[in-house]
């Protein structure tokens, strides 16, 4: 077999360096969604813990009502469960779009592919309407549609009081709080895939200048 020049064999460790970096973007949002963002959305461990499940308990005790927790359960459940369809997406972009920044990166000896914190401020808000648009979404789709049913007989009044109480508190405070907490751990992750692409980028160098692969006459 003939063998490889020193120009070729530095492309080979550049195309592998690529796939590395391709590999700690996809690692490192899957760890964003499914550990981060999902966290944010899904079934706390303890019903105590549920801030959705607690904060309509707390407005039926307020306004004398009985709810139907079988039904509240099932509501909060379908609710989320439409939530974490924007978890894929939000996976799906930011992947996409970071890699498209690997894969347009041409061959230049020694030349390195860097980020920064510039590069994730169009992304951030991108996957951030996701999220947005996907909770709005939700709440028409399961909440707004199906909140009646966990009412047994109540007057309507008290009912469209209690409606009104809880869409305020969603919509304003736990908008704020899930995307607030969602720019905390988004803004981490790009840190640390910042400083891990970083690394990877001492070891190409390292390596491109130091192995006898690429310095052998």
């Amino acid at each position: 077999m003939e063998e490889l020049t020193i120009e070729e064999l530095k492309k080979q460790h550049f195309n592998s360096y690529k796939e590395t970096l391709l590999s700690i973007i996809e690692n490192n949002t899957n760890i964003l969604v499914n550990e981060d963002i999902k966290s944010l959305i899904k079934k706390p461990p303890l019903d105590s813990m549920d801030v959705l499940r607690n904060k309509l308990l707390d407005l039926s005790k307020k306004n004398k009502v009985v709810l139907n927790t079988e039904e509240l359960s099932k509501l909060l459940d379908d609710y989320r469960s439409n939530l974490d369809k924007s978890c894929e997406k939000i996976q799906k972009e930011r992947i996409s779009i970071l890699s498209k920044k690997i894969n347009s990166f041409k061959y230049k000896e020694s030349e390195v592919l860097e980020f920064y914190k510039k590069d994730f401020i169009s992304l951030d808000k991108v996957l951030k309407k996701i999220l947005k648009d996907n909770m709005n979404d939700s709440y028409e789709k399961i909440f707004v549609k199906n909140i009646d049913k966990i009412f047994d007989e109540v007057d309507l009044s008290i009912k469209e009081k209690i409606i009104g109480d809880i869409t305020k508190f969603i919509t304003k405070n736990y908008y704020k709080q899930i995307m607030d907490s969602f720019d905390i751990k988004v803004l981490v992750k790009d840190t640390i895939l910042i400083n891990s692409i970083k690394e990877q980028n001492e070891r190409y160098i390292f390596k491109l200048n130091n192995s006898r692969l690429f310095t052998m006459e």
